[in-house]
């Protein structure tokens, strides 16, 4: 579960990344947003990798 939590608090990160860069930035810090968010889909792909990996684990040992 802890995992599913993680994911969506990245996809949110992402969100609020996206939100701030358009409407509290004007758009003029686009590059560095782009960034942050590619970072942070690196970051859930992470989390699902580990996710995937613990889960195929526990299934196996039942």
């Amino acid at each position: 579960m802890k995992y599913i939590i993680g994911l969506y608090v990245v996809m949110a990160m992402m969100v609020c990344v996206t939100l701030i860069s358009g409407y509290l930035l004007n758009g003029e810090y686009w590059a560095i947003a782009s960034w942050l968010i590619t970072g942070l889909f690196f970051f859930g792909t992470l989390f699902y990798i580990n996710a995937r990996y613990i889960l195929s684990k526990k299934k196996g040992e039942s």
